[in-house]
């Protein structure tokens, strides 16, 4: 309590209404006193903290808010509310930042009232409701809102990691999104107070639990820190936002709380990231990464929002059930774009491992690994001129960059050539999506549903007689080749750029021939028992060969047997188009994956080739 010595250094008022206040539980006098505390000086505040706590008697908490209890839900409600009043308006004398300490030390007695005060005024359980509920969510969002800024991160986390506050905390932050006040302001801060304090306990495992059960599963957690995103995207357009410098500084805080809760949850099980990313999840980040990026914010506050949006990013790359779509959303968003202009570069840069100036180097480097997906390249070929001519006086600005940029800008292009050729010359396409192989029974109906074939997954008939004539003509042989062309694993994004594959197989036994023809001859002699049955292995992200005998491959024919491999290779399929393999039996093609791994495929052109083989073979074909 206030010493006597202490009491002799107020005002002779204020020590009448601190005596009256300390003998009785009177809501006048301590309202009395409540009124004046705006007009005593920062000293006088430190002071009478104490006295703002004597009421906070956890034991004196009702069960229900009743007229019965009406005078101790009053004497707390202002007791509360002082609090909030004198926090930070204390810049001096001694003991300076005391009211900040009086709260801390007094955390058990304060957050039993706040979860009384939510339960029945917020949450609207209480029949006799004493508080307004805007009031209510004002005074509770704010205290813990205070908390959340004071003392260290560990203390910080320690007092709002309460499991008592776990549901209150889960229920303000769903409870903002629906929340509407006619002071766009104060909801606002609601909805910012409930993304950083969601943050700060979403890490424990017991606040996910309660998460999930209130706001109906890992959909709709993560939905709704996309409505946050958005509504911050909104805040951030507001064209006096640079002008409300608290609300202004908090802009990138919130959104990397938006994305660590996101991420949070994506790391949950295999489950949850085929539920958020088709939502659109990195398009929606990396759009209001852009809309942070048009504000006056300083390069260190976008360094970090870039941090927090590139982390989670990468996370989908290496770990997503679809990282080409996510990393195609990103594009969509403007993440080229946006990255360059965020992340510093030149001689001065010092580059860590960590360092989020490193971001460029490493984003240029997934540009160029992915770039193998037809998905990725359709998008970056027709932007490479524009990113070129905007972004390139940035990325010149250090040579290391610039020499990345600059491979990079030629593999783009040089795939992109090479995916038209395949397109337009080598293997059209019948299907409109272009990237499936169709039937030629040359059907017009517009009703017409394509069945696709459930061995490779690459080829569609548009009927079952079309498949079954298919089949006997000559599907029935490619359908091994084919699948071993795309992979068993990932099938899907394969089959999109088997085209661009065969390409940049074809462009790579042209450019390496002499190599490749040394190496013949060196296998040769390693394995004379092989020597009419070696392959060629092309690693096309590596730009590198080798030759080994087809024993080591027969994995990717599904249970066939060399000699039935031998056998449809050299003798079933004469090369359509006039070529030869020459000295090989057949080739095969090596991409590395988002782990690392080294994928082995059968040669994309000679799978090709092979379904779309000239009628007049086809017929040849049903002897065998």
């Amino acid at each position: 309590m206030i010493s006597a010595t202490q009491l002799s250094q107020l005002p002779q008022d204020v020590r009448k209404l601190v005596q009256r206040v300390s003998m009785n539980r009177s809501v006048a006098d301590f309202e009395k006193l409540c009124n004046r505390l705006p007009h005593c000086s920062a000293f006088e505040l430190c002071i009478l903290q104490p006295l703002l706590y004597i009421h906070l008697d956890p034991e004196r908490i009702p069960a229900k808010s009743t007229p019965a209890a009406a005078t101790d839900i009053e004497l707390v409600y202002r007791s509360l509310h002082a609090i909030v009043t004198t926090l930070g308006c204390i810049d001096g004398g001694p003991p300076a930042g005391s009211e900040k300490q009086h709260l801390l030390s007094a955390w058990n007695r304060v957050a039993p009232w706040l979860i009384f005060f939510h339960d029945q005024f917020i949450m609207c359980r209480a029949n006799y409701r004493l508080v307004d509920k805007m009031a209510a969510i004002r005074l509770v969002t704010s205290l813990l809102f205070y908390v959340s800024t004071l003392g260290d991160k560990r203390s910080i986390t320690i007092l709002l990691t309460t499991p008592a506050l776990y549901r209150p905390i889960a229920e303000l932050w769903l409870l903002a999104l629906e929340t509407k006040d006619k002071d766009p302001a104060r909801t606002t801060s609601f909805r910012v107070c409930g993304v950083m304090l969601v943050s700060v306990c979403v890490h424990d495992e017991s606040f996910v639990t309660i998460l999930l059960e209130l706001s109906g599963g890992i959909d709709a957690v993560t939905s709704a820190a996309l409505k946050y995103l958005k509504s911050l995207r909104s805040m951030a357009k507001d064209p006096d936002i640079a002008f409300k410098a608290f609300k202004f500084g908090l802009l990138v805080p919130v959104f990397s709380c938006c994305i660590g809760i996101i991420a949070t949850m994506s790391m949950l099980d295999a489950a949850i990231r085929e539920a958020y990313v088709p939502r659109q999840s990195v398009k929606e980040i990396f759009g209001a990464l852009r809309v942070l990026q048009s504000l006056p914010l300083g390069r260190e506050s976008m360094a970090d929002a870039l941090a927090s949006s590139f982390t989670y990013l990468d996370f989908l790359l290496k770990r997503g059930d679809d990282p080409v779509s996510a990393l195609h959303q990103a594009l969509c968003a403007h993440a080229f774009e946006t990255i360059v202009h965020i992340s510093p570069s030149g001689p001065e840069v010092k580059v860590v491992e960590t360092d989020p100036r490193r971001i460029n180097e490493v984003f240029f480097r997934i540009l160029f690994r992915y770039s193998l997906h037809d998905k990725i390249l359709s998008y970056v070929c027709k932007h490479v001129d524009a990113w070129s001519n905007n972004l390139g006086p940035i990325v010149r600005q250090d040579e290391h960059l610039l020499d990345i940029w600059s491979s990079l800008e030629q593999t783009i292009r040089t795939y992109g050539t090479l995916k038209f050729k395949a397109e337009t010359i080598w293997w059209p396409s019948l299907s409109k999506k272009g990237w499936v192989l169709q039937c030629y029974c040359s059907g017009t109906a517009e009703d017409i549903c394509f069945r696709q074939c459930a061995g490779c997954q690459v080829v569609r008939y548009c009927s079952k007689r079309c498949q079954r004539d298919s089949w006997h003509s000559h599907h029935r042989l490619s359908c091994n080749f084919l699948k071993a062309a795309v992979g068993s694993s990932t099938p899907h994004r394969i089959k999109r750029s088997l085209r661009l594959l065969a390409a940049l197989e074809v462009d790579h036994m042209q450019r390496k021939l002499d190599n490749i023809q040394r190496l013949f001859a060196a296998a040769q002699c390693e394995y004379p028992k092989d020597r009419e049955r070696l392959v060629l292995e092309l690693g096309l992200d590596k730009d590198d060969e080798s030759v080994r005998p087809l024993r080591d491959y027969l994995f990717l024919f599904n249970g066939l047997s060399e000699n039935e491999v031998v056998d449809r290779i050299s003798s079933s399929w004469p090369d359509p188009r006039g070529q030869r393999q020459g000295q090989f039996l057949c080739s095969v093609i090596t991409i590395h994956d988002r782990y690392g791994s080294r994928q082995i495929l059968f040669s994309p052109c000679a799978a090709l080739d092979m379904e779309k083989v000239p009628q007049t073979l086809s017929r040849n074909l049903q002897d065998v």
